[in-house]
């Protein structure tokens, strides 16, 4: 496996400004410390392999790229975020995990501070829906893996989102999501755009695959009902839809109420697919 560190950096696409909608408020980082490379990343932990050096581009909060770190072990894994503030959230699971062979630092997945090609492993999570230029993005870390690096992607699509009992309210949350991310240069549906975007960074061989999201008993109802009304009500979300008078505060509030109500109904239901994609540089 790879052993090369950081030298020449790699050249650059043109910076590219994006925003993330749902910000870093305490109950968004809260949700995403949830996933592990086992509920996150399944269909791309058979790739891996120890020795391995990795990087996980949009690592939030560290506890996907832990994971990574002890399959991978003794190799180097990375984990980088834009965020400042959502890194120091991951350091802080550093010095409680103690693991040697894992680090994060602030970082861009347009302009990695990395050499080209060094990197055996290279895994972006949930990352691809938020970019003006995904495709730009996928060319940066295809650059970085060496030859015959394995590249992997999931990302979700909110088209494929189903739910039951029917609600305006909810219905309405996600025309606001839909709305927003548009409007930041997002793509909400990035799942089924995923091969395309692929083929066009320039990777042939991909292994495609889809996951399933579902809540289908009362404490999964309720919890998700409870993350959405938060986010409606408290994230950068909420702020946006304020700032572009897309929605009133009272509708805000009235769409947290919906969720909350299906959430207790004894039959809800709600499902929605990842599209995940595994990937060689050859």
């Amino acid at each position: 496996m790879s052993s090369a560190h950081a030298g020449t950096p790699m050249s650059h696409a043109a910076p590219a400004t994006e925003t993330y909608q749902l910000g870093h408020h305490p109950t968004v980082v809260a949700r995403h410390a949830r996933r592990t490379a086992e509920t996150a990343a399944a269909f791309f932990l058979p790739f891996l392999k120890p020795g391995m050096r990795l990087l996980d581009v949009g690592c939030g909060p560290g506890s996907i790229t832990s994971g990574f770190a002890q399959r991978v072990a003794p190799g180097e894994t990375i984990g980088i975020d834009p965020s400042a503030e959502v890194i120091a959230t991951a350091k802080a699971l550093v010095r409680a995990t103690t693991a040697r062979n894992l680090s994060f630092e602030v970082g861009s997945i347009y302009e990695p501070r990395f050499a080209a090609g060094t990197f055996d492993a290279v895994f972006t999570h949930q990352v691809l829906q938020h970019l003006r230029h995904p495709v730009d993005a996928l060319r940066q870390l295809r650059a970085l893996l060496v030859p015959g690096g394995v590249l992997g992607v999931r990302v979700v699509d909110w088209g494929s989102a189903i739910f039951y009992p029917e609600s305006d309210g909810m219905r309405r949350c996600l025309a606001v999501q839909f709305d927003l991310a548009r409007r930041n240069g997002g793509e909400p549906n990035a799942g089924r755009h995923l091969r395309r975007w692929l083929g066009e960074a320039g990777f042939g061989e991909m292994r495609i695959t889809t996951s399933t999201e579902s809540d289908a008993d009362a404490d999964a109802t309720r919890d998700r009902a409870e993350m959405f009304a938060e986010r409606v009500l408290r994230s950068s979300l909420a702020d946006r839809a304020l700032e572009c008078g897309i929605a009133t505060r009272s509708d805000l509030e009235g769409i947290a109420a919906a969720w909350r109500a299906w959430g207790r109904d004894p039959d809800a239901f709600f499902c929605f697919s990842h599209t995940e994609v595994v990937a060689w540089k050859r």
